[in-house]
């Protein structure tokens, strides 16, 4: 889906039309999703952030300015609301159930069975891991992430090549240490 395309159905949802909603939803639940779990990284978190930006759109559809880059404006609303769930979460006091793991279960993006995302954690920084997802799995264009990011195009391409490089040498690392 474009940007344009994108832009009539926050038009559309901001004039009342209830099947834009869902249409949004669908084309960008899969992306956005990749997004906030590049963030958080903790697939529940992300769940429920990702519900929590689809009713934040809703609430604040009426300030979409039409012709904005929507998809950085849903991302802005998304990265915004997990960064403070991030924050919230570290401020609480929580049971520490590390020792028992075993016990209870625990579950990181590992479990994921992706060793793309295994070698993502493991040598690439936060927002390295952000501008990969955005680019490879949501599609999106390196001046449309400097745009979501805030960021310097310039600074964007470096950060993207940089983050390729250190996964593909990672990738070969893990190679060798098999053979």
């Amino acid at each position: 889906m474009t940007k344009q395309e994108l832009d009539q159905k926050m038009l559309r949802l901001q004039q009342g039309d209830e099947s834009a909603f869902e249409e949004i939803y669908e084309d960008t639940k899969r992306g956005l999703f990749a997004f906030i779990l590049s963030l958080c990284r903790n697939y529940h978190t992300a769940e429920d952030m990702m519900q929590t930006t689809y009713i934040r759109l809703r609430t604040t559809i009426s300030s979409y300015k039409a012709g904005a880059n929507a998809f950085a404006w849903l991302y802005t609303i998304a990265k915004n609301l997990t960064l403070n769930e991030m924050a919230r979460e570290k401020r609480e006091t929580t049971a520490s159930f590390d020792d028992d793991s075993s016990k209870y279960g625990s579950y990181t993006m590992n479990d994921e069975g992706s060793p793309i995302f295994a070698i993502m954690n493991k040598v690439l920084g936060e927002e390295e891991r952000q501008i990969v997802t955005l680019h490879v799995i949501s599609g999106f264009k390196h001046r449309e992430i400097a745009e979501m990011l805030s960021r310097p195009l310039g600074s964007i391409l470096w950060a993207y090549n940089n983050a390729l490089a250190k996964m593909k040498k990672a990738i070969e690392k893990e190679n060798r240490d098999e053979d």
